[in-house]
């Protein structure tokens, strides 16, 4: 709006469209579920609510969907990750023991599995990266059982997961996985993409970054609590 003159803007009316909240869809598709007499968990709504993005109409596609597969059942949030093709928590749980050992081969084959069963680069990262935004809350807020939608089961291993990683070294994690999210769009080598970022997660001593050196630092921080010998690095 900003680029039209003065004279054109003085003889419109303007309309900003807005996303819908999260509030909003998951109040309409509770109305329309009663409706139906659709049984559905609070959470299986807020999830499709969030996935849908501020969109309306792709919360009732998805919704249908899901009530497509499990015709007469109460339509809880595991049978929506499983409709929606999102990954299971632990899955990304075993990720990250995998980084934070170190462990490349691991990590590269667990990317492997995932994408023989057919699951999507692009959405593989974005899941990870809300996950590690869940690890976060976990880890800061005083009630973070009221702002991540997943099962009581599944934030008690969040709790758990949180309790292995620092605030440093998970703000590095979200960041370069932030990043990935805006490469991998158009690119045509996602899944090396993917691999990179992991092995970077793997290996910090590979980034010369600020956000590196801290996640290195709290890496040998590790080490030294647990008892494991740092080799001495010599610079002339």
């Amino acid at each position: 709006a900003h680029k039209l003159p003065i004279t054109i803007l003085s003889r419109c009316q303007r309309y900003d469209f807005k996303r819908i909240t999260v509030e909003t869809i998951s109040a309409r598709l509770h109305e329309l579920m009663e409706k139906e007499n659709v049984k559905v968990q609070d959470k299986a709504i807020r999830y499709i609510a969030k996935a849908a993005d501020g969109t309306m109409r792709d919360a009732l596609s998805i919704i249908d969907q899901c009530i497509s597969f499990y015709i007469g059942e109460e339509l809880t949030l595991d049978k929506v990750l499983e409709v929606v093709g999102a990954v299971d928590i632990e899955v990304f749980s075993d990720f990250l023991d995998d980084i934070l050992n170190q462990n490349v081969n691991g990590c590269i084959a667990r990317l492997e599995d995932l994408i023989i069963k057919g699951k999507e680069i692009g959405q593989l990262v974005i899941d990870f990266t809300w996950y590690l935004r869940n690890l976060m809350i976990s880890k800061t807020a005083e009630n973070p059982d009221d702002l991540i939608d997943l099962t009581d089961e599944k934030i008690d291993l969040l709790k758990q997961q949180s309790m292995k990683i620092d605030h440093e070294k998970l703000m590095y994690y979200i960041q370069v996985f932030s990043e990935l999210s805006s490469q991998i769009k158009y690119s045509t080598q996602k899944r090396v993409l993917f691999e990179i970022a992991l092995i970077k997660l793997c290996k910090p001593e590979m980034e010369v970054s600020n956000e590196a050196i801290l996640a290195r630092m709290s890496q040998i921080e590790d080490q030294i609590a647990k008892g494991v010998p740092v080799a001495n690095v010599v610079t002339s």
